[in-house]
């Protein structure tokens, strides 16, 4: 709606700090455009809209009806909910009501791995209620178009079928799981994907809860549902960039409240939805338990870290280029003789009854474990799709014991709860891949403790207690966080 204003009126005065305190406004002149749902604050009709009239055609929980219902009020909404609090359901809903309002097309892009876990949670709830494809990357934009044959007006497809030159055709709705892939706001999928849903009315997100200080996470979906023209305006909006590569952008004074308004405007960050007062349905999960082993060095290993750093002690790890190095020598890249593979080995054969997952990075690495465990299933870049799914299935019907992969191929989205040991055979400055990938198998519903071991080398232990330093941070930041952003949605469900 718009609202013009008497410059003269201390009435209109009072009317424009009104709008000032609204999470999203323009100022046009004289005059300022406010969405509709707002009106009634400025003693205006809110105007109809029959996607308004949202009924559940599943049984879910409180808080999901709720936030799904918000979603579709506001058309484009972004859930932050953390691993295992419904995402999947709570996207299909949305889904099901875009393709209903619109007549169009609506697309769900999935990680590779959890578009087929995402049919079958559709096929599980809904039965023929809901009828989802599966669409591949070389018929995406054939179903794209009004007239094509292929009639599944509903669809998923994973994030490496988002092409360059996609024309949206009849597409009405665009969702994103995992839309954390989003983070990478200069790289191919981010950019593509904005292209795409670009003037769609229906946009949706769903991802993980970032970390509260992980503030290009927010920035990208500020960008996809409309919130901003680019990364760098929504930061500039509530941030000072201090030009340092770590935490550069700074929350400006007194911007907090502003900014947590302008989130629970059209988002919503869940970990706990007893914060919000909804029931408390998830129940606690199982502890975490966090193993540090200490692996000695080769004297192959100590040669070429000596040679890299030139000292005898790694008391820090460099830059990015030397710390990448590092790590190589560290996983025994190139050849390079180290004692960790036989480390893990005998440590896995320490609990012969339990499902472990051990986590690589670089291709050396990987090839090393499927040396060291030939009966395990391994899960590489390479790996057709169908070959990807039977090893997944093996695993989960413990058929296998042992499942080996990198963090960017299986550490998002997925459900291996049936793990209840997982070992990093290294790890990376990334706080968010390591959460990730130990959150496939500690989710809400598991029923044991997960045991996490990190067996390091003394080059490694730079990159460990940075990891563990932000989890700690992120852990007692995510409460308060979620409690702010509580009080500032206040009525809106």
């Amino acid at each position: 709606m718009r609202i013009e204003f008497n410059v003269g009126s201390a009435d209109d005065y009072r009317k424009f700090l009104k709008v000032r305190r609204l999470p999203i406004y323009e100022f046009h002149g004289s005059s300022a455009v406010v969405p509709d749902e707002y009106a009634s604050e400025f003693g205006a009709v809110e105007p109809c809209d029959d996607h308004s009239a949202y009924t559940a055609a599943v049984p879910l929980f409180d808080y999901q009806e709720a936030i799904t219902r918000r979603a579709i009020e506001k058309t484009k909404f972004a859930i932050f909910a953390d691993c295992g609090l419904g995402k999947t359901l709570m996207l299909l809903e949305f889904a099901r009501h875009a393709a209903k309002q619109t007549g169009k097309r609506v697309l769900i892009v999935s990680p590779l791995m959890v578009v087929d876990q995402t049919l079958d949670e559709a096929a599980r709830w809904y039965g023929s209620k809901l009828e989802i494809g599966k669409v591949r990357a070389a018929d995406l934009q054939y179903w794209l178009r009004s007239n094509s044959s292929i009639d599944t007006q509903i669809a998923c497809t994973n994030y490496e079928a988002i092409r360059d030159g996609l024309e949206p055709g009849d597409l009405g709705g665009l969702i994103l799981d995992e839309s954390s892939m989003l983070k990478s706001h200069y790289g191919e999928y981010g950019t593509r994907l904005i292209q795409l849903g670009r003037g769609l009315k229906w946009k949706l997100c769903a991802t993980g809860t970032p970390a509260p200080n992980d503030r290009i996470e927010y920035a990208n979906h500020a960008v996809f549902l409309d919130r901003a023209k680019t990364v760098n305006e929504f930061l500039a909006t509530y941030f000072i960039n201090r030009g340092e590569t770590q935490n550069r952008w700074e929350l400006k004074p007194h911007a907090l409240r502003p900014f947590y308004r302008s989130l629970a405007d059209w988002s919503i960050f869940l970990s706990n939805p007893a914060t919000y007062g909804w029931k408390d349905n998830v129940g606690t999960l199982p502890p975490i338990h966090v193993h540090i082993d200490h692996v000695e060095l080769t004297a192959e290993q100590r040669k070429a870290s000596q040679q890299l750093t030139g000292s005898l002690v790694v008391n820090s790890v460099g830059g990015i280029g030397q710390r990448g190095k590092l790590s190589q020598i560290a996983k025994g890249k190139g050849g390079i003789e180290s004692n960790k593979p036989a480390f893990i080995r005998d440590m896995v054969a320490s609990w012969p009854t339990e499902s472990t997952i051990i986590w690589c990075h670089y291709n050396d690495e990987q090839q090393s474990m499927e040396q060291v465990f030939p009966d395990a299933v391994s899960i590489s870049g390479d790996t057709p799709e169908d070959k990807r799914r039977q090893m997944i299935d093996d695993f989960k019907a413990g058929r296998v014991k042992v499942l080996i992969s990198k963090p960017k191929i299986l550490g998002f989205g997925l459900n291996l709860q049936v793990c209840t040991r997982q070992v990093f055979s290294g790890l990376k400055d990334s706080y968010e891949e390591y959460y990730q990938a130990v959150k496939r198998s500690n989710r809400i519903g598991s029923s044991r403790p997960l045991h996490v071991h990190i067996p390091v080398t003394e080059l490694e232990v730079p990159f460990v207690d940075n990891v563990l330093r932000k989890a700690g941070r992120v852990e007692s930041d995510t409460a308060e966080q979620e409690v702010l952003f509580k009080e500032i949605h206040n009525a809106g469900f």
